[in-house]
């Protein structure tokens, strides 16, 4: 597996408010007619212009986050405007246990492309940002349950 290129903190904001966490949203999976159901957690961002930080996570096998990035974004937009975050987190299986979160980013031609916000090589010269940005807020993103205030 190719590793993918670190994001930069700056494209990641600090957040706000947890206002959504519904462990079975549904989207459309592809181009296809079929729904796929995924954890979607939704921050607001504590940025001028205000903002919405939004992570996707797989919840089954049949679940292709990876394979909807685009129709995702557009739902996801769709409801919350712009500007909007988009991650993905892989809470790892058993087959890769490796737990990853990414940032999805949309091209003016559709097509998503990822950058990795964590874990990030410690030789990278994005790492430091990246830590302190995991260290303010991954915990609460990578969290299976959270209370109504966002927290683990």
């Amino acid at each position: 597996m190719q590793a993918l290129t670190p994001a930069s903190a700056d494209d990641l904001p600090p957040l706000g408010q947890l206002i959504v966490d519904d462990p079975f949203w549904r989207y459309q999976q592809g181009d296809s007619a079929r729904e796929g159901v995924a954890h979607l957690r939704v921050w607001t961002t504590v940025t001028a212009p205000p903002g919405y930080l939004a992570v996707v996570a797989a919840t089954g096998p049949a679940a292709t986050v990876t394979n909807s990035a685009g129709y995702i974004w557009a739902a996801l937009t769709g409801v919350y405007g712009s500007p909007l975050v988009l991650l993905e987190h892989d809470a790892g299986e058993q087959a890769d246990p490796r737990e990853s979160l990414d940032l999805v980013r949309i091209g003016r031609d559709g097509l998503a492309n990822w950058n990795r916000v964590w874990p990030t090589d410690e030789d990278s010269p994005r790492h430091a940002g990246l830590e302190a940005w995991m260290a303010a807020y991954g915990r609460q993103i990578v969290a299976t349950t959270t209370d109504d205030a966002g927290h683990p």
